[in-house]
């Protein structure tokens, strides 16, 4: 009977998690493509031929392409999947995947700098379980909760297309998307309450105590 080879561990990239992760607080958008092996210039099936994977089966005018890395996080590697977006075979961005979540709450330093403080809208989805902090409009940071933590799942950058095209009109606003599916949550005291509903309150409401220094004081 044959052996299946143990799949390839993601390939490391020389770079720290919470310095990717800036890139797209500061900028909007993944900085440092080129360390992962992708060139915005090249097209989606030049991204193919590279090893670059559909992330969905049936080809389209619109497409996401995926591949896994690890990056540096606290002397370890952190897993991902880094999310190319195709318009017609041409690359307009990407987003992050995390794999296990990172905390929140050692995310969430990294929004301070010596740059402007940049402006947090919160979002809770149905519960205390689930929300988003768009950064400064374009930049989506999602969270779930599991346990006594949340953990930051994924980071989506806007993209930005002509309002008539016939494909993406208007492309992916982060803002626009965020206010349509999720509810402003950015009063502690509304988290609480959201909190005290859920199947197991206290481990919900040491979650939010976590993130409680980041949310706007009132």
């Amino acid at each position: 009977m044959a052996h299946l080879a143990p799949p390839l561990a993601p390939p490391r990239i020389g770079l720290s998690l919470r310095a990717v992760v800036a890139e797209y607080l500061r900028h909007g958008r993944l900085v440092s493509s080129a360390a992962f092996g992708l060139d915005p210039r090249c097209d989606l099936d030049a991204a193919l031929a590279q090893g670059w994977q559909r992330s969905t089966l049936h080809a389209s005018a619109t497409e996401q392409l995926e591949r896994d890395f690890r990056l540096r996080h606290r002397g370890g590697w952190r897993p991902l999947t880094l999310k190319p977006f195709y318009l017609r075979g041409r690359c307009l961005g990407a987003s992050l995947d995390l794999w296990r979540g990172l905390p929140l709450a050692q995310a969430l330093p990294w929004l301070r700098g010596p740059r402007p403080a940049p402006t947090l809208e919160w979002f809770h989805f149905v519960g205390a379980d689930q929300g988003a902090v768009l950064v400064d409009g374009r930049t989506g940071l999602h969270f779930r909760r599991r346990g006594r933590r949340f953990m930051l799942t994924a980071v989506d950058a806007s993209i930005a297309v002509a309002a008539d095209d016939p494909d993406l009109p208007g492309g992916f606003d982060n803002g626009r998307w965020l206010r349509s599916l999720m509810t402003p949550c950015a009063d502690p005291a509304h988290w609480r309450a959201l909190a005290a509903q859920e199947a197991d309150p206290r481990a919900a409401l040491q979650a939010i105590r976590e993130i409680a220094p980041f949310l706007p004081a009132r």
